[in-house]
């Protein structure tokens, strides 16, 4: 993936990574994560085992992290001398012996002894298993995988092939990283993002949609995993992979999106639930067969209820957040009565607000108005989420009523 400033929220700024590296084929892409981990705000120390050294030798890992390497514990006690409060121990890869070694109380090389301190000095700690999937299923690795988890380890799952449990993507890696210090923000709440572009067919072959990268929901998935949340719901679609942590109900068609949301709203109780999908406005009768391209062809659109006053029925203890996108920033609050939404966030297709771009932004809440200027995606999905997550609404269950299809 090419380099994209907005890719990154510097959310790791003034912590220091320990990465922490055994024996794997995967320790090739450790380079690789240093720059992004770097990119995302942190300093990096690369500290290796004898193995690992083996592998790729300090020297990349020195140029990489612009730091000295840690392949052995001299009279400095480098495990002890380089924690302090701000230090986060990333094992990466962590291969099947070293997992282990960590679980068992065994810190004979660099990684487990380096493990051994970081626990019982309270710092945060990231594992992030690499090897054979046989290696990874079997029941020995996975009960030391689950005691780990038992003492506040968060353990990032492997990417499957059909023989291999790979190390896991950068971005969720440093997603990990990133709850292990702000999960307590979002802890036990749940989140529903619905966002995309929507379409209705006009013919069997034909739609009309409206545009949207689903680049602003992407961020919002990201940053809900990053702040703690336990349940997180992405229905709509994307341009961009939303991560496996969160449940994705990729759907285009504006029938089956209302479908997807009425399903979950039932099913889960939402503490927020956030809309900036581009849903239809309107309805259209779908021709059975395909229209004559040489004729020409009358459309007629409808206009349709509102999704957003449905939600509010449904989920009428939910933290609703809409977004309200306009040729100017102007807010009208007759639109929301009846969706009695707790934020607006508002903004203008005069500078290209689709995809990675940057807009600026009116954020509507309790009856104040912020501004928040030259603003990307990730930055102001994070705002958001500093804003909604300690607001409530009057408790109750959300309603069994469906969404009008």
């Amino acid at each position: 993936m090419n380099y994209i400033e907005s890719h990154f929220e510097n959310m790791l700024s003034g912590k220091k990574i320990i990465i922490a590296s055994s024996a794997s084929i995967s320790i090739y892409r450790i380079p690789d994560l240093i720059r992004d981990l770097k990119r995302e705000g942190a300093s990096v120390v690369s500290a290796m085992s004898q193995q690992a050294v083996s592998m790729i030798g300090q020297t990349i890992m020195e140029w990489a992290t612009g730091n000295p390497a840690v392949t052995q514990i001299t009279g400095n006690i480098e495990h002890i001398s380089m924690f302090d409060e701000n230090t986060i121990l990333l094992v990466a890869p962590a291969s099947y012996n070293t997992i282990g070694k960590m679980a068992n109380g065994i810190s004979d090389s660099i990684p487990s002894l380096f493990f051994s301190y970081a626990l019982g000095h309270g710092n945060k700690i990231v594992v992030v298993p690499a090897m054979h999937r046989d290696m990874f299923e079997n029941p020995v690795n996975k009960e030391n995988i689950e005691k780990l988890k038992k003492h506040g380890v968060l353990v990032v799952d492997p990417e499957f092939d059909e023989t291999k449990a790979k190390i896991a993507d950068n971005d969720r890696i440093i997603d990990y990283v990133c709850r292990s210090i702000y999960g307590n923000a979002l802890n036990g709440k749940n989140v529903l993002i619905i966002s995309g572009r929507s379409e209705l067919a006009i013919d069997p072959v034909r739609v009309i949609t409206n545009r949207s990268s689903g680049y602003t929901g992407y961020w919002l998935a990201r940053n809900a995993f990053r702040l703690g949340a336990s349940i997180i719901t992405y229905v709509g679609n994307s341009e961009y992979n939303i991560p496996g942590y969160a449940t994705y109900m990729e759907k285009y068609n504006l029938r089956d999106i209302i479908v997807e949301i009425n399903t979950y709203i039932s099913v889960n109780k939402y503490d927020y639930i956030i809309m900036p999908m581009a849903l239809m406005d309107f309805d259209m009768k779908e021709s059975k067969t395909k229209l004559d391209s040489g004729a020409d062809q009358n459309l007629v659109l409808t206009p349709r209820p509102k999704v957003r006053d449905r939600i509010r029925q449904m989920a009428p203890g939910a933290v609703l957040v809409l977004f309200n996108l306009e040729s100017e920033k102007s807010y009208n609050s007759k639109k929301f009565e009846k969706s009695d939404p707790d934020m607006v966030v508002l903004n203008s297709f005069d500078k290209k607000p689709f995809g990675d771009t940057k807009n600026d932004y009116t954020i509507i809440s309790k009856g104040r108005k912020e501004e928040i200027e030259n603003a990307d995606k990730a930055t102001i999905s994070l705002e958001i989420y500093n804003r909604i997550k300690d607001m409530t609404r009057d408790s109750g269950e959300p309603g069994m009523n469906s969404l009008v299809l």
